[in-house]
């Protein structure tokens, strides 16, 4: 196998579903390798050798690494030769894992394309939590807080409505309630007893960077504005920590994280808090 001597690389993602599993997988890896510059070209729906052929062109005139997921056996042999044919890489994703757990467990796998997409409770769970969470988004849907999974607090632009979105995607209903100063938090949230609430704070000077961004954007006029002084900016995060700690609300720092970072510390504060529960019981 020809080892790849550029700083760049193309990822040739074939799937016979949406190429979304392909996505993840391949970022995650790519990711690891800082100096590594990397493009995604995805071939999804890909079921028949007919449909296969037509991507070969493409994958030939800028080789990489091909990923592929794809369980009729025909259509994945003809890639893997192809790919041997071309001197290219080639990661069949799903492959070891099925086999393993079809030895692990002593039953055949359906090889169905596309299996992970069937509508079972888990899809149906993830629609009901988008549809609450983009109604509760930005205070919004106040009376019927206590039917959220968590609230997540925070004074504005600390990523609460894109981290609600993701913990919707993972089936849970996120509301989010952004803390303005001089008003403090309204009585629905004051009479919250059951819902896990989790605040979110980052540093001052993050803060009004992202803010003078936003501003700049939005086409606002960036003197004489609260709104991105470092000082009021300041005032604000003491505020709100004071208004966190009286509650006695967790509270996650983003500055240094991603969004799934601070989604994944949410979901295992909820975790933390079920086992309690369970206990208690």
């Amino acid at each position: 196998m020809k080892k790849n001597t550029k700083n760049t690389l193309t990822l040739h993602l074939v799937s016979d579903s949406t190429g979304e599993t392909l996505k993840a997988v391949s970022s995650a890896a790519a990711a690891q390798f800082s100096e590594l510059e990397y493009q995604q070209k995805t071939y999804p729906m890909v079921r028949t050798v007919t449909q296969l052929e037509r991507v070969f062109k493409n994958i030939k005139e800028e080789k990489g690494v091909v990923f592929c997921t794809l369980v009729e056996e025909e259509v994945r042999e003809k890639l893997e030769q192809f790919c041997k044919k071309e001197n290219i890489l080639y990661l069949p994703v799903m492959e070891n894992i099925v086999s393993v757990l079809e030895e692990y467990t002593g039953f055949e796998a359906i090889n169905k394309p596309g299996g992970q997409h069937i509508l079972n409770d888990d899809y149906f769970k993830r629609i009901e939590a988008i549809n609450y969470t983009l109604e509760h988004d930005d205070g919004q849907g106040q009376l019927n807080l206590e039917n959220a999974d968590v609230i997540v607090v925070g004074v504005s632009r600390t990523s609460k409505t894109p981290t609600c979105i993701y913990l919707a995607n993972q089936g849970i209903k996120a509301a989010n309630y952004p803390l303005v100063p001089h008003v403090g938090i309204s009585e629905e949230l004051e009479n919250v007893k059951n819902t896990q609430v989790v605040a979110l704070i980052t540093s001052a000077h993050t803060l009004v960077e992202i803010r003078r961004k936003r501003s700049i954007e939005l086409g606002l006029n960036n003197t004489d504005n609260d709104y991105i002084d470092i000082h009021k900016v300041e005032e604000e995060i003491t505020t709100a920590k004071r208004i966190f700690a009286n509650k006695g609300w967790p509270v996650i720092d983003i500055t240094r994280r991603s969004v799934e970072e601070t989604a994944s510390a949410i979901m295992n504060i909820l975790s933390l808090k079920e086992e309690e529960n369970v206990e208690r019981k």
